[in-house]
This record gives C-alpha cells, structure tokens and sequence, in this order.
C-alpha cells in the first residue's frame, strides 16, 4: 500500500467523521469511521518528515494553512482551539529539533550551529552544540506539555507524540511498534472523553500494509487544500439544513 492509497483512506474517513459530527450528530458509526483518519496523517506526517527535501518548506505548508484555518476556527468557535494542522506544526518543531540534537550527539554540525554560526561568523564547540541541542529538546517537550494543558489542542500532547515518536527509527518494524504503542497510549489518554477513539487502533494494520512508496499518484496539493475545502462545504451545507 502506497502513500497516496493511505493518504486517501484518511482523506476519505476525515470526510466522512466531519459530515457525521456538522450534519449528522446521531450517527455514531460516521465518528467510528473517522477515528482512522488521524492516526495515518499522523503517520504520513513522520514519513513526509523523513522523505521530504526541504523541510523548512514542508513545515511552512502545514503550519501557514493551520493558521490559517486557525483564524476561522476562532471567529466561528470564537475561543482558543489549536487545530490538527497545529498539532502537526508542533511535532515538526519536535522532530526537527531532535534531528539536530542527533547531529550534534554523532559529532557533525547540529542546525543549531549552523544557524548559530551563521549569525556570528563563530563556530559552536561541539559539547555546547550538544549541551545546547539537548536543551531544546527538553524545552520543547516541556512547552508542548503544558501548552496542552491551559490550551485545547486537536489530540492534546500525545497527539504531538504521535508522529513524533515514529519518526525516531529508521526501521520499518521498529516505527510501527513505537506508533502503535504511542496511539495506545492517546486512546488510553482520550478514554474519559473521547473513548470511541480505542478504535483508531484499526489503522495499525494499513500502516503495516504500507511499502514506504509515494504509489502512482501524487497529489499532494490535493490534500492541502481538501482539508479546509471540505469543512467549508460541509458547514456551508449545514447552514441551509
């Protein structure tokens, strides 16, 4: 199973849980579908991390049309509510910042002393570039943490780990085992409010499905714009019901 056919499967189950939580509230069985939807974006997002050849501009797609969506969010719900393209934005931070912490751990030039060196024309020693690297990291988790719990994010702090922690092996077993214990541990995290999300864990055996190619198809603009294009016909329909 390719990408793309995973990429779709979301797509086409995200379709489905919006239209049963804007127009048709009583049909538990849509909000059941939808559970698949997250898990595999979530997946797709680690692999797009690994893959992509620029990653700054793979993270300015997702985090510019989760602002975005983010402005709409807050006029119509009018209260603070961070988006799943938020959520996405914040593991890119995470991953990204991990990536140069390992960098500096294997001896080569982190981002950070890059940038750093950048700036100052002066080179960072490797154990501050380390020192410094580690830093980060554990700011950044910690931020995460306590974002989540004064702020409503879309899938709370394990939805940040989500894509987070897969993209932390390079082996393909090894990555689905550390999603799927990482999506165990959001639905256990989500029982008390959200406890039909027990049955996201049926994405685990697509993921297992996967080849690690794009497939025939790319599209990927396709489901940039699906994603705030469907909720706006979706709500657009609601309003003449």
């Amino acid at each position: 199973m390719s990408s793309f056919v995973l990429k779709l499967i979301a797509a086409v189950t995200m379709l489905i849980d919006h239209a049963g939580l804007i127009l048709f509230p009583e049909a538990q069985i849509m909000r059941v579908i939808g559970r698949l939807a997250f898990p595999i974006y979530a997946y797709c997002i680690a692999e797009g991390f690994r893959y992509t050849k620029n990653r700054l501009h793979y993270f300015l797609r997702i985090f510019v049309l989760g602002f975005l969506c983010q402005i709409v969010y807050t006029i119509v719900d009018r209260q603070i509510y961070l988006g799943i393209l938020i959520t996405f934005s914040i593991s890119l931070i995470i991953m990204a910042a991990l990536e140069s912490a390992r960098k500096a751990r294997d001896g080569e030039v982190s981002d950070i002393a890059a940038v750093f060196e950048k700036i100052t024309r002066k080179p960072l020693a490797h154990r501050a570039d380390y020192i410094v690297n580690i830093a980060a990291v554990v700011l950044l988790f910690a931020a995460s943490f306590f974002l989540c719990i004064y702020v409503d994010v879309d899938y709370g702090f394990f939805g940040i780990l989500l894509p987070v922690f897969t993209s932390l092996f390079k082996d393909k077993q090894q990555r689905l085992i550390m999603f799927s214990i990482t999506l165990l541990a959001l639905c256990i995290d989500l029982t008390d409010s959200f406890a039909i999300q027990y049955w996201s864990l049926l994405t685990v055996p697509l993921i297992a499905l996967y080849n690690g190619k794009k497939g025939k198809y790319s599209m990927k603009y396709f489901f940039y714009i699906f994603y705030p294009a469907h909720l706006v016909i979706l709500y657009a329909i609601s309003m003449f019901i």
